[in-house]
């Protein structure tokens, strides 16, 4: 679904911190959401002034209740409208006489039903037309937790006896799950500063208020839960300032599956891209992506709880192990390796150290492997620590418990408390066990991550280890000095266009009928490649239209007078190339129609794009060390370093060209679709070269 109008994000402060309020539908009917709106905002102690708006009743829950918006002796900050979908553009359009500038819509009815999508466009056509900022329809409102603006009817919120602030909002296209979300972190002791329910994003949408979010003192964590985004684009200079701010954005994306994007469109009226393309923009605008409401709370927990990793500043620098079970410890060393969580090597001094009081039989190298003397020696575990903590390699620590866990959390408070004071991130890491929610609590506030299982505790080191890696990450910035062109059409234009996105094609020759070979190809170099014109064949070599090592004159004619009778083109041009051998095969593409506008698209080449998928998005454009993140991350990258031998193939090259590409894709803006297919990566130093592309214009293919 696209929202029905393109607003610019206001400055939210008058719905969060709100000094007035209309509840416009207030009802004395306990039970109702109408009536849960007015009691939630009472209950949470709203420090301003609440006016229940109905012609039905002169008071609901002890407060004076008014027949209309115009009655009201003050212009509320915010109205707060629970009514039938029908009523509710002509109540913006109070919203606008009366000069109120806000304002949440509650009530279904809009475009989440056929039926409905008229009273959204009446709805957003009001809030355009008096500069009103709607949140809504269909939401659940927000919570405001230090103002104590409370604007929401969800279960949740009138269940909480109180409510924490801490440094952590949510976001969510999803109501039921806002309120969820807000329970469990108030529950779990975390907290929450914001949470907000978009609803159907008729004006405002989840960009809108991340925007606000951000901005904001008490927000170090903000997690947004989606099924889909408008213009998506917005969020990677959002992310960048989120990161100028040290605001982490984690995302839970929905509409994996064919059958979840199905579900995701029929809740929402959203079709969203396909989730790899999110997956990969995300991951290059710096967000934390998660796979579960449960993975989204864990990783708020971290992120609001642990420092970053120390900086060593030493290749042999990352987490130290300690623990009284080897086996643990074993998996705590796998589920690193699965993590790609650095292990630290430790220094000479420091293993010098641990030989002076471990015992004899205890391993001394990471992770170190306490055994069962722990009760025998019981400064095991403070001693280790406090060495393990001043080692210049150690970048965070790891305590892991088995047995008996609580107990040495107990015995050991105070030097794993000092470990942590000192900056360190500090996970103390038990086996399937887990403490109170008070214990938990308790060290919390020290900066201590408590944690049920090992492979929790290194998916928790690889989230901070993530947040300083993205934290570094800058925004790619339009090249401005080329200009607006025109989509490439002949094969002529189409050299050019690949010449000047830094991708020099193979020296070529186009065979006309009449042609012939000896004379056309008389300065190009043996074997030879002849294959039809990208415009007339898309899938050539499926087709038996392209043919490899070509070794004389003689043949190229006669395959070219072969492919012009498969065709049924007796008048077809046959395109010669000069044939490339000792490269890598990749594929460089973009594509238009994504939420998240314009996206290149790197992979292996040829047709392994297709059988092994390995393929990575960027969304355009892209910043040379973006390119080469997304390239590390693929299969191709072992080819590219060199693999069983071969020569390392000219990466740079590669980089330069792909930021290249992706800037002459955003000045040729009628070209939907384009692949270059395969790109030749030549050995380092030695470049690049082009054989093949395919350009899409209004649906067309051209060459």
């Amino acid at each position: 679904m696209q929202r029905q109008a393109d607003f610019t994000a206001p400055a939210l402060d008058e719905i969060f911190r709100a000094q007035s309020i209309a509840i416009v539908g207030a009802s004395p009917n306990r039970g109702t959401a109408r009536n849960t709106l007015v009691r939630v905002v009472l209950k949470h102690g709203f420090p301003g002034r609440v006016y229940p708006v109905t012609p039905s009743h002169s008071e609901i829950e002890g407060l004076k209740a008014y027949k209309s918006l115009a009655e009201l002796p003050e212009t509320p900050d915010v109205a707060l409208i629970i009514t039938p979908a029908a009523t509710v553009p002509g109540i913006i359009e109070e919203c606008g006489a009366k000069g109120v500038r806000c304002a949440i819509v509650y009530s279904a009815g809009f475009e989440e039903v056929e039926s409905g999508k008229e009273h959204a466009r009446r709805l957003a056509e009001a809030a355009r037309k008096h500069g009103i900022a709607v949140l809504g329809a269909n939401g659940q409102g927000v919570w405001s937790v230090k103002a104590k603006t409370m604007l929401t009817f969800g279960g949740a919120a009138i269940a909480l006896d109180s409510i924490q602030h801490a440094p952590i909002a949510v976001i969510s296209q999803s109501g039921a799950l806002a309120g969820a979300i807000g329970n469990h972190l108030q529950q779990s002791g975390l907290g929450c500063s914001y949470i907000v329910s978009v609803g159907n994003e008729t004006c405002l949408d989840a960009l809108d208020a991340l925007g606000w979010i951000i901005e904001q003192e008490d927000v170090n964590a903000v997690a947004l839960y989606v099924e889909g985004l408008n213009n998506a684009a917005r969020l990677l200079p959002l992310a960048a300032r989120a990161r100028e701010r040290n605001v982490q954005i984690v995302m839970l994306k929905a509409g994996r599956s064919a059958s979840g994007q199905e579900a995701t469109a029929s809740h929402t009226g959203k079709i969203a891209s396909r989730y790899g393309i999110y997956l990969d923009v995300l991951a290059q605008a710096g967000v934390i992506v998660v796979e579960s409401l449960l993975e989204a709370m864990a990783a708020l927990e971290v992120l609001t709880v642990l420092p970053p990793p120390r900086v060593s500043g030493d290749p042999k620098g990352g987490v130290s192990i300690m623990g009284s079970s080897g086996g643990a410890g074993a998996l705590l060393a796998d589920h690193a390796d699965e993590f790609g969580v650095p292990l630290a090597e430790f220094s000479p001094d420091t293993a010098a150290k641990l030989e002076t009081f471990l015992p004899e039989f205890a391993r001394k190298a990471n992770p170190v492997d306490l055994t069962g003397q722990i009760r025998a020696f019981p400064n095991l575990f403070r001693d280790t620590v406090a060495v393990l903590s001043t080692d210049p390699r150690t970048e965070a620590i790891v305590v892991q418990f088995a047995s008996g866990g609580m107990r040495d959390l107990t015995e050991n408070a105070d030097a794993f408390k000092a470990a942590a004071r000192d900056g360190l991130p500090v996970i103390i890491s038990f086996a399937v066990n887990m403490a109170s929610p008070e214990v938990r609590a308790e060290f919390m506030k020290e900066g201590i991550l408590l944690s049920q299982d090992p492979s929790t505790t290194m998916r928790a080191l690889r989230w901070i280890y993530d947040r300083k890696r993205m934290s570094a990450s800058t925004l790619a910035e339009r090249d401005e000095t080329i200009g607006k062109r025109p989509a490439p059409v002949s094969w002529e234009d189409t050299m050019s266009f690949l010449e000047e996105s830094g991708v020099t094609p193979a020296k070529w020759k186009v065979l006309r009928p009449g042609d012939k070979a000896a004379e056309i190809c008389a300065d190009m170099n043996w074997p030879l490649v002849v294959k039809v014109l990208p415009s007339d064949a898309e899938h050539k070599t499926e087709l038996g239209l392209v043919k490899l090592r070509v070794q004389t004159a003689e043949d190229v004619d006669a395959h070219a007078a072969a492919f012009r009778a498969k065709l049924g083109k007796p008048d077809a041009g046959v395109l010669v190339q000069e044939m490339i051998t000792d490269v890598v095969e990749v594929v460089l593409s973009s594509l238009r129609n994504t939420d998240f506008g314009p996206v290149l698209s790197i992979g292996s080449g040829g047709v392994a794009i297709e059988l092994y998928r390995d393929v990575t998005y960027l969304a355009l454009p892209v910043t040379p060390e973006q390119v080469g993140a997304a390239l590390r991350k693929l299969k191709l990258w072992t080819l590219l370093e060199g693999f069983r031998g071969a020569p390392r193939a000219d990466i740079d090259a590669l980089i330069k060209a792909a930021v290249r590409f992706g800037h002459m894709i955003l000045a040729t803006p009628d070209l939907a679709e384009a692949e270059i297919n395969p790109v030749m990566v030549r050995p380092a130093g030695k470049g690049l070269a082009a054989v093949d592309f395919l350009g899409t214009v209004s649906g067309k293919p051209n060459h």
